[in-house]
């Protein structure tokens, strides 16, 4: 088989995500350092929305230990390091992921990497400094931040679609097997959920790559 496989026929990569997730912070660092022997094998990581708290609602004490003890444990891992679990302790917690998955979907429409821009911008802010980014006005100085056109920004945003688009997707994840974030789909097929370490997603992905692509056993991309 030639080392290069043409962009067109290269398998997808899909990871659902929830940007308040320090897990999916871990998930797609590791599956970044994973592909760099295996770039050239895959088509390039696409994001799609997994929110874990869907509708809006208060969260209980119990909840926030909860997911207080999680970043926690994510903050012990070198890909997460320095994040803090005040998001979830402090007084005015996000109540859903939908509106930062909706902001991701508008940054979206002016360009992929304007939305990997304002991707970084909301983790750093909800996940390295406890600020609730499912508010407005977060979420409009975060865009400007990020480089986006606001106002348009602001005009996909409160769309009614918009959130709409992000209910689908969520429901066809669903539909397909996801059942939490972060989880992998390679090339449509290979669901692998939760986060793994990174010699576990190369394995994974070369394996992947030995099945479907025909890729010799002793043979690595680079």
């Amino acid at each position: 088989m030639p080392s290069r496989i043409p962009p067109a026929e290269r398998p997808t990569l899909v990871l659902y995500e929830d940007p308040l997730s320090p897990w999916c912070l871990v998930a797609e660092r590791r599956i970044t350092a994973a592909l760099q022997e295996l770039s050239e094998a895959f088509g390039p990581l696409h994001h799609e929305p997994f929110p874990l708290r869907v509708e809006a609602r208060a969260i209980t004490r119990t909840e926030r230990q909860r997911l207080a003890r999680a970043v926690r444990r994510a903050s012990r891992e070198p890909e997460a390091s320095g994040v803090t679990p005040d998001l979830w302790l402090s007084p005015d917690p996000p109540l859903s992921s939908i509106p930062p998955l909706a902001a991701l979907a508008a940054a979206r429409q002016q360009g992929k990497d304007r939305e990997q821009m304002l991707r970084g911008a909301l983790r750093e802010a909800a996940l390295f400094r406890g600020v609730n980014v499912s508010r407005r006005d977060v979420l409009y100085e975060l865009a400007e931040r990020a480089g986006l056109d606001v106002e348009r920004f602001a005009g996909t945003l409160s769309a009614p679609q918009t959130e709409r688009r992000i209910r689908e997707r969520f429901e066809d994840a669903l539909d397909r097997g996801v059942e939490v974030a972060p989880a992998l789909v390679i090339g449509e097929e290979w669901l692998v959920a939760g986060p793994r370490s990174s010699d576990e997603y190369r394995h994974i992905l070369l394996r992947y790559a030995r099945a479907k692509l025909a890729l010799p056993p002793d043979h690595t991309l680079h």
